[in-house]
């Protein structure tokens, strides 16, 4: 990829560990300790692979009773019943099919209340939620999501491995991107 990137003709862009923190940080808007009031994972689906290791990472845990957790589905994935749908309902799961976070925008699926606080693990969603929902946004991984659906809360703390100053070596070489 190295040469390719080297040979090609076209602008590029330098992508540092900074902008990687920065971009993280924009998409995690709400970065204080708070309560969760909805998981939504599946942006735009949720997919095969993804609903197999939710189901596996949900077994033996119970859920808040305060926190939604809803998941964007295609329904003939969801028909085809993989053999997770039923584990995730048990465990508070509400699917909505066909369709994708970004159309949805309003109660009963969005909380009521301006001062709810929807984690997600898509960043398609973290990037347009706040501006269609008028919430506070928490980005981070499925597990993440998971943690907050049982807790109810979201550690402000909380970055991925892979932002750690322990990772720079890893982002010491400076990423290019092909515009």
């Amino acid at each position: 990829i190295r040469d390719f990137i080297a040979t090609s003709q076209r602008p590029s862009q330098t992508v540092t560990m900074d902008d990687l923190r920065n971009t993280y940080n924009m998409l995690d808007s709400s970065n204080k300790n708070e309560e969760v009031d909805l998981v939504a994972l599946g942006n735009p689906h949720l997919s095969q692979s993804e609903c197999l290791i939710l189901a596996e990472m949900v077994r033996g845990l119970e859920k808040k009773d305060s926190v939604r957790i809803m998941a964007c589905m295609s329904r003939s994935l969801y028909t085809d019943n993989i053999g997770c749908v039923e584990n995730l309902e048990a465990f508070g799961v509400e699917f909505i099919h066909d369709t994708c976070w970004c159309m949805l925008l309003d109660p009963p699926v969005i909380p009521a209340s301006i001062n709810s606080t929807i984690i997600t693990n898509s960043g398609k969603y973290a990037h347009y939620g706040p501006g269609l929902t008028k919430r506070k946004y928490r980005f981070g991984s499925l597990q993440d999501c998971v943690n907050a659906s049982v807790t109810g809360r979201y550690q402000s703390n909380h970055r991925p491995k892979w932002l750690t100053a322990s990772n720079r070596r890893m982002f010491q070489t400076l990423a290019r991107v092909i515009l």
